[in-house]
């Protein structure tokens, strides 16, 4: 009987060990690539010109969407933005994401909360850049319905 044991632990470990290398190689490839969206993806361009404190306009056939920021957007001092979309489709998340061209401003990420007129809202601070800069990119991403809409919106803020 152990001779038996010992040989059918052999064979057990015999084919373990030839399973670990399939094992291991298929969680690398599974895990190399992203998910692909299965949204997607449509760009939006803002009608020049473009002033957030004004109100920046881009639509499709869809869908219009109009980004305005609160008078004094200065850096380090909390600023309103607000996002109206005038279309069909029901909007499900509308994102922020800040950045500065050429220059690490560490991440900036906003979700905007729904407002009841079809609207979206958010608080935003942004850090002082060192350098003194004061130019910024603002790259929108709205889920509507079956696509994700993205518009990059550039703007300066008060010094």
């Amino acid at each position: 009987m152990n001779a038996f044991v010992s040989v059918a632990v052999k064979v057990m470990a015999g084919s373990v060990r030839g399973v670990w290398p399939v094992l291991v190689l298929g969680l690398l490839v599974s895990c190399d690539r992203a998910p692909e969206s299965p949204i997607p993806v449509s760009r939006l361009t803002p009608q020049q010109p473009c002033d957030v404190r004004q109100g920046c306009r881009a639509a499709d056939d869809a869908v219009a969407v109009t980004v305005t920021f609160g008078a004094q957007a200065r850096a380090l001092q909390p600023f309103p933005l607000h996002i109206q979309v005038d279309g069909p489709q029901r909007v499900d998340s509308v994102t922020v994401a800040f950045s500065m061209p050429d220059m690490d401003m560490g991440a900036n990420r906003y979700r905007l909360i729904a407002e009841a007129s079809a609207g979206w809202h958010a608080d935003i601070t942004l850090p002082i850049c060192m350098s003194g800069r004061t130019d910024w990119l603002a790259d929108f991403e709205l889920v509507v319905a079956d696509r994700r809409l993205q518009m990059q919106v550039p703007f300066v803020l008060e010094k």
